[in-house]
């Protein structure tokens, strides 16, 4: 059957988020333990408890559904903390899941998975130190002009028309994650199927109306990145 696999994120919560904690590992690669509550916007125990019920009980509500394949219940520094004592909780509910304790950066060193978000720089893969499967869980990010009234549109690179995105697109997966999966990358999501809200950068626009790109030759891409 043809169906879609879900990663199903936690909402983030916290407080007013400082901007070089969840913004300068983008571009720096550098990590924060995520027990320091004042840098990640954590400082009220009360906030942190209702998210961990909420956590657990989003856990227990959709324990059930076959199309989850992992829980993430924290991404970019979003309000992150004590990542691992709760990705042990979540796995204590939930033996038969992956987790992705820390979407993005400020990665811990626990779990199964050591999970990345690339955009500023090209992509090439490193295995991990701890022997952990390496998954490019952002990527990509390219949007093409539209006719938006937003004024705050916002994407990573942008073209002018579909077969320039088409083509930046495909020359992306062949130099970057095609070889990345030849050498151990076990997987990668691409930003995004459609534009949200600011973000311009979707496949498809917003309503779902407009293809940006050439479907045929995203999906040969797509075939090759199986394949090869």
């Amino acid at each position: 059957r043809l169906g879609m696999l879900v990663w199903q994120d936690m909402v983030s919560g916290g407080g007013r988020y400082n901007f070089m904690v969840i913004s300068s590992p983008l571009v720096r690669g550098s990590f924060l333990k995520d027990d320091d509550y004042v840098k990640f916007a954590r400082e009220d125990e009360n906030e942190r408890k209702v998210f961990e019920d909420e956590c657990y009980g989003m856990v227990r509500h959709l324990l059930n559904c076959t199309s989850i394949a992992m829980w993430v219940p924290f991404n970019e520094g979003w309000g992150q903390f004590d990542s691992k004592r709760i990705s042990e909780n979540i796995h204590a509910l939930d033996p038969s899941r992956t987790i992705d304790h820390a979407s993005g950066w400020h990665d811990q060193g626990i779990g199964d998975i050591k999970s990345l978000h690339v955009y500023f720089h090209p992509y090439r893969y490193k295995k991990d130190r701890l022997g952990r499967a390496v998954l490019l869980t952002e990527f990509g990010g390219y949007g093409m002009d539209t006719n938006t009234t937003n004024k705050k549109a916002f994407t990573y690179k942008r073209y002018k028309t579909k077969k320039e995105l088409t083509k930046a697109i495909v020359r992306l997966y062949e130099k970057q994650i095609i070889p990345a999966k030849k050498k151990g990358l076990a997987a990668s999501i691409y930003t995004q199927v459609s534009d949200v809200e600011q973000e311009v950068n979707g496949l498809l626009t917003y309503d779902r109306s407009t293809v940006k790109v050439n479907a045929e030759e995203i999906l040969e891409m797509s075939k090759r990145l199986l394949t090869e």
